[in-house]
């Protein structure tokens, strides 16, 4: 889902929403069906809050500007994980394992689904 136009658009989307609050937008990584996001905010900004106006503003305009995605039930979910500092080479080292451990669950998902919609199909033609 978010490739291509819709993956540019987001990250757009993204760096405006942050410039309007002044948080800063740090490392970011965008999968196909995932967002990560470093975000530096004041500290009197609590970061739930910091999410939730990130989210509020691309979820209603990527909706608005790609049809296709009005049709899923939520564009973003309530995951998220706080640092109270800025990530120095041991942190970015335990985001980075958190990060490949999320992809790796995420595609043992899709195997898994995959996997039973096809053996949903077979069952059902014969």
């Amino acid at each position: 889902m978010l490739v291509g136009s819709v993956r540019e658009k987001l990250e757009q989307l993204i760096n405006d929403a942050a410039n309007e609050k002044g948080f800063e937008v740090g490392k970011r990584v965008i999968y196909p069906n995932a967002v990560y996001l470093e975000l530096a905010v004041d500290p009197k900004v609590a970061p739930h809050s910091a999410l939730a106006h990130i989210r509020a503003r691309t979820s209603g305009a990527l909706r608005s500007h790609f049809p296709e995605l009005k049709k899923l039930p939520s564009l973003w979910t309530r995951d998220y994980a706080v640092y109270n500092q800025r990530l120095d080479e041991s942190a970015l080292g335990s985001l980075s394992h958190w990060l490949s451990e999320k992809k790796r669950n995420i595609r043992a998902r899709h195997a898994r689904r995959k996997s039973c919609q096809r053996s949903c199909l077979r069952r059902t033609r014969r």
